[in-house]
């Protein structure tokens, strides 16, 4: 913790063995918690922070985080050309067609009931 002109900066130590993120000092306000922690001594080697890791399973954990996946779809959906794109278009359109048919079907049968569900 530094003082500088009446702000208080927190400085945590991050590392990340298993997926390469280098063991160094970072200021809290730029970090984003998440809910997966380890509990290790403070000032402990790597080996240890990387047996933790592996024993609580915390990048399998991540991958199947809905934060995770939507990191990947935004990378994968980066590296689309052109024809890719033009594919999702088309493929979304069909998608919302048939959506939109299904409940076309669902209103006149609807109306046709007067309302009322069966």
């Amino acid at each position: 913790m530094s003082l500088f002109s009446g702000y208080i900066h927190l400085q945590v130590l991050i590392d990340g063995p298993c997926s390469n993120v280098a063991r160094k000092q970072m200021n809290l306000k730029a970090l984003q918690l998440t809910q997966y922690r380890l509990n290790v001594p403070a000032s402990c080697r790597q080996k240890i922070i990387r047996k933790n890791w592996e024993k609580e399973n915390i990048t399998e954990k991540w991958s199947n985080s809905t934060w995770a996946k939507k990191i990947a779809s935004r990378e994968k959906r980066e590296t689309l050309t052109d024809f890719d794109r033009f594919k999702l278009m088309k493929a979304k359109q069909a998608r919302n067609r048939l959506i939109n048919v299904e409940f076309g079907k669902l209103r006149k049968a609807m109306k046709k009931s007067g309302g009322k569900k069966k």
